[in-house]
């Protein structure tokens, strides 16, 4: 996710300030105690001008009920333990709902119990509006446990740290609570939203890859058998030679030698340093894009390459024996944005590589003379290319090649 940028004109979910005063009031005051406090409210705004001594007093009883009702609750504060159940990761703009274990260490039972998230970090937000949300237990016995359900909109994509959970009880005031602190600390992945790019086309060439990966167990197309050996444990049952196995009685298998497979490369350019939301967007549609690519490779049974160009480059490996689109999913969840890219320097850590890749698929934030002068070094190297560019501004050069040009609009657009 891109590093929060506070601003004035955000919106007001965002402000630490609204989000931790929205939370603390409504675990601290029930929906009757609103009222209440609605009343106080109205009522001291009405007999502030006025000297008459009567008019003080429907204000007085409620906040003298309140007093009454806090030192209640602060007696009968939980004594509890909270145990998340997450399910698998969700994606950006999408509601996480999970399971709590709660469990009631105390020697007397919990009545009217309400238990929600702390405050949560930027990005995610408390949902009790969802129809899902089941934040309440009624009776909960001593070392009872019940299970209830929360809700968690995840508006960003990234890796979150939940740090606590607030538990309180109504009893008996039924007006406030007095919120205790249960600290769990869990991890939260949200992944970037993508949308499966079923038919993205891809320039590529089976390419030698000298030795094989190892990993692979042998799954690319083998043009040269090399020898036979005796049967190990997990070796395949296809590559069992039978006509050894007929003379000699003991199972004998193939090995084979130089690999040729398909091994499609992505490099998603980091370089983003506008401070204004939209231009955000169209770097959050540039990693959703490459999510969606990734996907639509990876069900061809190739091997991809992920490489993520910013303070330093990041290199991740999927497909067949190597690795899952979860596995890239979190790695992409977990990107920053970088002010700057040093575009020769990218070049030099991207050699090595190039020669064994059968194409690149290179997603830019421009197109300048520095991105255009990587392009065509890569070129040179013999590895074929395709470039997407977001932007919605526009661009610094025009292109010297063709090129998909998108558009935050364009997010969950199929591409071909």
């Amino acid at each position: 996710m891109p590093k929060r940028k506070y601003s004035f004109f955000m919106p007001a979910e965002d402000h630490h300030f609204v989000k931790r005063s929205v939370i603390y009031a409504r675990m601290w005051l029930t929906d009757f105690g609103r009222i209440l406090c609605g009343i106080v409210f109205i009522g001291g705004m009405v007999s502030s001008p006025g000297l008459h001594i009567d008019a003080y007093l429907l204000p007085s009883f409620i906040l003298a009920v309140f007093v009454t009702a806090f030192l209640f609750a602060y007696m009968n504060r939980p004594r509890l333990s909270a145990r998340r159940i997450l399910p698998s990761p969700c994606s950006a703009g999408e509601f996480l709902i999970y399971d709590v274990l709660i469990t009631n260490q105390g020697r007397y039972p919990v009545r009217d119990l309400k238990v929600s998230e702390g405050v949560l970090p930027y990005g995610i937000y408390d949902a009790p509006d969802h129809e899902a949300y089941q934040g309440y237990i009624d009776w909960l016995k001593p070392q009872e446990s019940v299970v209830i359900r929360l809700v968690i909109r995840c508006k960003y994509r990234d890796i979150y740290e939940l740090r606590c959970l607030l538990a309180g009880t109504s009893f008996p005031s039924g007006i406030l609570r007095f919120p205790v602190k249960i600290v769990r600390k869990d991890r939260l992945i949200v992944y970037p939203r993508f949308l499966v790019q079923s038919d993205f086309l891809v320039p590529f060439q089976r390419v030698y890859q000298p030795g094989g990966i190892a990993i692979s167990s042998n799954v690319g197309d083998s043009n040269e058998f090399l020898n036979t050996r005796e049967y190990r444990k997990g070796d395949r049952l296809k590559d069992i030679h039978w006509a050894s196995y007929a003379r000699t009685g003991k199972l004998i298998v193939k090995e084979y030698v130089d690999e040729y497979f398909i091994r499609v490369g992505i490099l998603l350019d980091t370089e983003h340093a506008s401070v204004w939301q939209k231009d955000t967007a169209i770097f959050e549609t540039r990693i959703s894009t490459a999510a969606g690519i990734a996907d639509a490779i990876a069900k061809k049974d190739y091997i991809i390459d992920l490489f993520a160009a910013g303070d330093t480059l990041h290199h991740f490996q999927m497909g067949r024996a190597l690795a899952h689109l979860e596995n890239l999913l979190e790695l992409l969840a977990g990107v920053e944005e970088s002010k700057q890219v040093n575009f020769p320097q990218l070049f030099e850590q991207l050699t090595p590589h190039l020669k064994q890749l059968s194409s690149m698929i290179i997603l830019l934030g421009d197109w300048d003379q520095r991105r255009q002068e990587l392009c065509r070094a890569i070129e040179a190297t013999g590895t074929q290319i395709r470039v997407l560019i977001f932007k919605d501004k526009p661009l610094t050069l025009n292109p010297d090649r063709d090129v998909t040009l998108l558009h935050a609009a364009d997010q969950g657009k199929l591409l071909r």
